[in-house]
């Protein structure tokens, strides 16, 4: 996917962002932000994909500050917040109906998503941005595709490509529900910080690796670059019969390439460009097989 002109408005708030959690200096602020609109200007155009453009410039924000992890404190709070939500989640999402129940747990990851710009705000209730996802529907929605993959025996082997820290908490209840079909799972996680994106610390808060194999993409990369990716990545990516790939950054990289191997993308979407070349309303939440 390639961007649209108005991205250019989101990059430069993710940096604003990325400084403000790097140092309350104002004067270092301007002088980071400064800097890195020279990096932006030079990787934006027509042609870049956002989640690499994005790359590009967290790495460099990341260099130029000396943090490597300008979101840890977020990431930290993300995870807390989820946590104290995990038991209510399953609760909700323990339905008969095994439609229901997948679609369920399928918007129980989202639900962890929007926690990105709910937990961190005054006056949010995050019980309600939970519970209203839960009871929200897809507007996309090819759960029934996906539980006739669970239930074929020639798929074995999934790929699970995580987002972010605090959906990682909630993307367990539907790995767990995975499981369920005799399908052998490998949760993929950043091999370094960058942006909010889960990590193998957030995969051992969620204690992901009790119900799937854990690796890492062994990059910083916003989404994925496969040119980038370590062999261990690479190897499962290629032998793995399906694939479910998690958020925007994910859905922007993922669709320059040719995948001949069903893929769902999991996400809401949150900015208008994502939205128009999937084809939904800004907001609105997706399960799409491609």
């Amino acid at each position: 996917m390639k961007i649209k002109p108005e991205c250019a408005i989101c990059i430069i708030r993710q940096v604003v962002d990325a400084t403000n959690e790097i140092t309350e200096d104002e004067k270092e602020q301007f002088k980071l932000i400064k800097s890195t609109m020279d990096v932006i200007k030079d990787v934006y155009g027509e042609n870049a994909v956002p989640a690499w453009m994005g790359t590009v410039v967290h790495r460099y924000l990341k260099r130029i500050s000396g943090n490597n992890d300008p979101y840890k404190k977020l990431k930290d709070n993300a995870n807390k917040i989820a946590l104290q939500y995990l038991d209510k989640v399953r609760e909700m999402c323990s339905v008969d109906d095994e439609l229901e129940r997948l679609r369920k747990k399928v918007l129980a990851t989202i639900a962890g998503n929007v926690i990105d710009f709910g937990a961190y705000s005054t006056g949010i209730n995050v019980e309600k941005l939970i519970e209203d996802t839960l009871n929200g529907d897809l507007k996309i929605d090819n759960s029934k595709e996906l539980l006739n993959d669970l239930k074929n025996k020639d798929i074995k082997k999934i790929l699970y490509i995580c987002d972010n820290a605090g959906e990682i908490i909630f993307d367990k209840v539907l790995i767990e529900e995975i499981k369920k079909y005799g399908k052998d799972v490998v949760a993929v996680v950043k091999g370094k910080p960058i942006l909010n994106d889960a990590t193998l610390e957030d995969a051992k808060i969620a204690k992901i690796d009790e119900v799937a194999k854990v690796i890492t993409t062994g990059s910083d990369v916003i989404g994925i670059i496969l040119e980038e990716c370590s062999e261990e990545f690479l190897k499962e990516f290629e032998s793995a019969d399906l694939i479910i790939a998690k958020g925007m950054g994910n859905y922007e990289s993922l669709t320059e390439y040719k995948i001949d191997k069903p893929i769902y993308h999991i996400l809401k979407a949150k900015c208008r460009p994502v939205a128009i070349n999937i084809g939904v309303e800004v907001g609105e939440n997706v399960l799409l097989k491609r």
